[in-house]
């Protein structure tokens, strides 16, 4: 049941020091004028599907548990489907780079998860079960039976946990800045958790702000970071308390995932490893893994162009491998 609707973060003194680092890295970010021409992005998306003319579409959905969860949808209605799932902070507005690019002939479904954006922000309810929980709804209301799931960071735990329990509606899997669980996080993932777990309303700038940066390493637009920053200023405490606790699962549930599985990851991620790609690739089956070159955790953001090309070609039965660079 949906209805149309218009669219018109104290942290330690670790994760402070594991940030500094790469906003360094990002003082090409603030300095980027949003009407920049000449970028390689900028020109990489004049692509021969790239169609300005894509309009989205903001909707509400009602959710069994009685939730209103807010998406946008661009595309064919009939066409092939898409279902992209945001990180921690974030908003469908993770994927504004990546809408253009999308062939018009798919079906585009990006969804705000529980506690972020405009869907609404239960006190409680973060854990992967209950994420995974409203995706399934969405996919059973909406009749859908042969969709890519897309998921980035917090957004790859959720769609790790629909396909592991998913039984007809999914074809592909794509995992973007994953991990193989948490349930022995590192010292950066420890830092992090700590940080969200102590926040207060209303949420810093500066948390919003440095949280954000530091899930980038190469240069994107700047319009596009203020509006990233925005989106996790609006998470209330609540939402980043209860993701603090969840999605602990052990790797050994990732053998459950038997659709093919993409698995994308920035060489320069802060949060999740080589090591940890290498335990995806090895636990969940039928897998295919792609790393980036001088890019951080939130690749997507930062080359939109080769991630929508990779997805496409993925989504389409072609081989996407492309081994990490030497270091």
């Amino acid at each position: 049941m949906h209805t149309s609707h218009p669219v018109k973060r104290r942290m330690s003194s670790v994760f402070v020091l594991a940030l500094s680092t790469l906003i360094v890295a990002m003082s090409p970010l603030i300095a980027q004028s949003p009407n920049a021409q000449h970028t390689p992005d900028a020109d990489a998306l004049k692509t021969e599907w790239s169609d300005p003319q894509v309009v989205l579409t903001s909707l509400l959905f009602k959710t069994k548990t009685g939730l209103t969860l807010n998406y946008v949808q661009q595309g064919d209605p009939n066409g092939p489907v898409l279902v992209l799932l945001h990180g921690a902070g974030d908003s469908w507005h993770s994927y504004d780079r990546v809408f253009p690019l999308i062939p018009k002939k798919y079906c585009v479904y990006a969804i705000t998860l529980r506690g972020h954006g405009l869907s609404d922000h239960p006190e409680t309810g973060y854990n992967a079960l209950d994420l995974a929980g409203d995706i399934l709804d969405f996919l059973d209301q909406k009749n859908i039976h042969h969709a890519t799931l897309v998921g980035h960071s917090l957004g790859s735990f959720v769609a790790q946990k629909v396909a592991e329990l998913d039984t007809n509606h999914l074809d592909r899997l794509v995992l973007i800045g994953s991990g193989p669980g948490l349930t022995k996080p590192s010292s950066t993932q420890s830092s992090i958790f700590s940080a969200f777990s102590s926040m207060t309303d209303p949420i810093p700038y500066t948390f919003a702000r440095d949280f954000q940066a530091s899930t980038i390493y190469h240069p994107v637009p700047a319009q596009n970071f203020e509006i990233w920053v925005a989106e996790a200023e609006r998470v209330p405490a609540s939402t980043w308390h209860g993701l603090a606790q969840s999605h602990q699962d052990s790797a050994e549930e990732l053998k459950k995932i038997h659709v093919p599985t993409l698995i994308l990851w920035g060489e320069k991620d802060s949060i999740f490893t080589r090591a940890d790609q290498d335990t995806l690739v090895r636990t969940i089956p039928h897998t295919q893994f792609s790393a980036y070159p001088e890019t951080g955790h939130a690749l997507h953001w930062e080359r939109p162009v080769r991630f929508t090309t990779e997805l496409i070609a993925f989504v389409q039965g072609e081989t996407v491998n492309h081994p990490p660079s030497k270091q």
